[in-house]
């Protein structure tokens, strides 16, 4: 049997629609799971003014169930003839309208009487008329709303609902709407009300009223409507992923239209044509011969007179496009001097400063980082004063998705040097997780400097992420600072650099809660990577120095589940479990004894010469290769030498030289978390 439910409402808003589509989907698997009904296909459907499941291979019928019910206990169950005592007279008085078999039973040493009562399973429409309803209200919104007398709250008021098995109504109330049949296509294309006798007439009388109901379906339309055009028009057409899902979010049945602006425009530089065209119109871009043209790409819901259509996408765009020439041409004519004076009056936070304190801050802070990486470039400073050159300019204030992009664009245009200009775009770079890194050095630098400034900053004015809180967006921050410095491999301490920082821009370093905060955002970069939770607990003490943590983690995912690693880390645990509680580092290799001692001695000093020599070249790999050489005298240690000799300097001098062995470990991390 086949089963269709839609809910009809007014538009969606399309960051709902992932939401909506994965809630669903599980709580519609749950609820029939719950009830043990199978079913062969499960389908979710979503349009800007419905939405859906259509569920197949359902049986007749609810799963017949056998349920148990105790009664009393047999020894209370029967008088001294055996005849049902009053207790159990009452038990089986509750049961004379069941279809019922009598058991016994023993619970913790006692005999009790139970009913297997055999209840048949509802009619499957019937039982969907308990499902769907608790379906709908189990779904979470961000922002629901209210109607009528404010009854009601949903993402969107309800109109009509749909609910079918096969050809029969699954009869439910919801929100004050009855479930039917009846649905409706288009606003303006469909034929209005339309009844749908069975599930599997539903998409194609949809599609016949202008409703492309299945998403995916809708999304394949809009680019099929891209090549047509595109082959049509001899166009090129970026295939903008992202724009592709909003315009299938916003239409029911998505018709391209092709339009055109004045030419004059593609004076502009690229990137303010296609926020214009894209951002702002939901329209794509079309090149020639690899170059930009006036010619746009729109979608309409449905079929209209394309001229109408584009005769008003090409008035808002020439509009928006006037306004970008006439700011673009008043940016050029100033100069960077008054740019800079205008950041002083620009707020970037109350109690941090305005944003030329900010670019203040981030010279000092590149200067930091650029002796800390051993990097010299006469440009970083003034790439660093010049990063957001463009906050204050007109186009930007117009435009705010050009924010960067109009900084190289204006830097470039009065002839700075690529290392310079590239700056202000490439700076906030990596934005999202996966984002690409700058390219240019001096870029990657101001990149971490901005980055770690707002940390800093912003920990020491106690704006601290809470849960899933995070305004500031300083996680992302701080997995862009871990990946900037382990993806170019950049040896530097991240910890005394902070402080450094905290003292520039004059705010309180909060240096527990920020190694906290680093901890949490680095255990995340390593399990991405592939580390075994193991070994990430085991390299998180080092979290302070990113990139030899890093390749402290990968060199021990290789070996931690080798077993002659883990025979070692046995070995090692024995010199780590003897030495712990001793503090001192001290010891004196002249007063060594026995022939073990010394030879233990001996492989120390060069183990840990050689070990000291591969990390100062971050090979790791290397490096435990030379600290598994010291398991063969560590046992032959243990064998033949009591380390808790009665005589105190022996026992002390003995525990100190355990706990340096003990220590050469923590160059790859905690061993206890290996084995904890």
């Amino acid at each position: 049997m086949k089963s269709l439910l839609e809910i009809g409402v007014e538009e969606l808003p399309s960051s709902e629609y992932e939401n909506i589509i994965k809630q669903l989907y599980q709580y519609t698997e749950d609820e029939l799971i719950n009830r043990n009904i199978s079913y062969s296909k499960l389908k979710v459907f979503i349009a800007p003014r419905r939405f859906g499941i259509i569920l197949e291979g359902l049986p007749e019928k609810e799963p017949d169930k056998i349920i148990e019910r105790k009664g009393p206990a047999k020894n209370v169950a029967f008088d001294e003839n055996g005849n049902p005592a009053r207790p159990y007279q009452g038990f089986l008085n509750s049961l004379k309208n069941e279809n019922y078999e009598i058991i016994e039973k023993e619970l913790k040493g006692n005999i009790y009487m139970f009913a297997k009562i055999k209840k048949e399973g509802k009619n499957i429409s019937e039982t969907l008329s308990e499902i769907y309803p608790s379906i709908i209200k189990k779904l979470k919104f961000k922002k629901p709303m209210r109607w009528g007398n404010g009854d009601f709250e949903f993402i969107r008021p309800i109109h009509w609902i749909v609910a079918l098995i096969d050809y029969e109504i699954i009869d439910f109330e919801l929100f004050g709407i009855n479930s039917s049949r009846k649905s409706y296509g288009h606003r303006f294309l469909g034929k209005g009300e339309i009844s749908i006798s069975h599930p599997d007439n539903y998409i194609d009388l949809l599609r016949e009223n202008f409703v492309v109901s299945d998403y995916n379906e809708r999304k394949e339309r809009v680019i099929k409507e891209l090549k047509n055009v595109a082959t049509n028009n001899e166009l090129e057409i970026e295939n903008d992923e992202h724009l592709i899902n909003e315009i299938t979010q916003l239409t029911e049945y998505p018709s391209a239209v092709v339009g055109k602006f004045k030419e004059d425009y593609l004076n502009l530089p690229e990137e303010v044509i296609e926020i214009t065209v894209k951002h702002h119109q939901k329209s794509f871009v079309a090149k020639k011969d690899g170059k930009i043209s006036n010619y746009y790409i729109a979608f309409q819901d449905g079929l209209s007179s394309e001229e109408n259509v584009t005769n008003g996408y090409s008035r808002v765009i020439n509009a928006r496009l006037d306004d970008a020439k006439f700011y673009y041409d008043e940016d050029l004519n100033t100069n960077e001097s008054s740019y800079l004076s205008k950041l002083k009056e620009i707020t970037y936070q109350a109690r941090l400063g305005t944003y030329y304190d900010k670019i203040n801050a981030l010279k000092e802070i590149s200067s930091l980082l650029s002796k800390a990486l051993d990097y010299d470039n006469e440009n970083l400073t003034k790439s660093a004063e010049l990063s957001k050159i463009d906050i204050p300019t007109h186009i930007v204030y117009e435009f705010p998705e050009l924010q960067g992009i109009m900084g190289r664009i204006y830097l470039k245009y009065h002839d700075y040097p690529e290392d310079i200009y590239m700056v202000p775009e490439e700076h906030y770079k990596p934005v999202e997780e996966n984002d690409e890194l700058p390219k240019e050095i001096n870029s990657l630098i101001v990149s971490l400097a901005d980055k770690l400034y707002d940390i800093v900053g912003f920990f020491g004015i106690k704006k601290i992420p809470t849960g899933s809180k995070d305004p500031f967006a300083l996680r992302r921050k701080a997995y862009g600072v871990i990946r900037i410095i382990v993806e170019n491999n950049w040896d530097i301490e991240l910890n005394n650099i902070m402080k450094d920082i905290a003292k520039i821009i004059n705010i309180e370093y909060l240096e527990n809660d920020i190694a906290e905060f680093f901890k949490n955002r680095f255990e995340t970069f390593l399990s991405r990577k592939g580390i075994s939770t193991d070994v990430v607990n085991s390299v998180l003490i080092n979290w302070n120095k990113p990139l030899r943590a890093y390749l402290s983690a990968e060199a021990l995912n290789k070996v931690v589940n080798s077993e002659d690693f883990q025979v070692f880390i046995k070995t090692f645990q024995r010199v780590q479990n003897i030495s712990k509680n001793h503090n001192s580092l001290k010891y004196e290799g002249r007063l060594f004894k026995e022939d073990a001692e010394k030879e233990l001695f001996d492989k120390y000093l060069c183990v840990k010469g050689k070990m000291e020599e591969k990390i100062d070249y971050l090979n790791y790999d290397g490096a435990i290769n030379e600290l598994l050489r010291l398991k063969d005298s560590i046992d032959n240690y243990f064998d033949n030498v009591f380390v808790m000799d009665k005589d105190e300097s022996i026992r002390m001098n003995r525990l100190g030289f355990l706990k340096n062995i003990a220590n050469l470990f923590l160059e790859f991390g905690d061993i206890t978390k290996l084995y904890s």
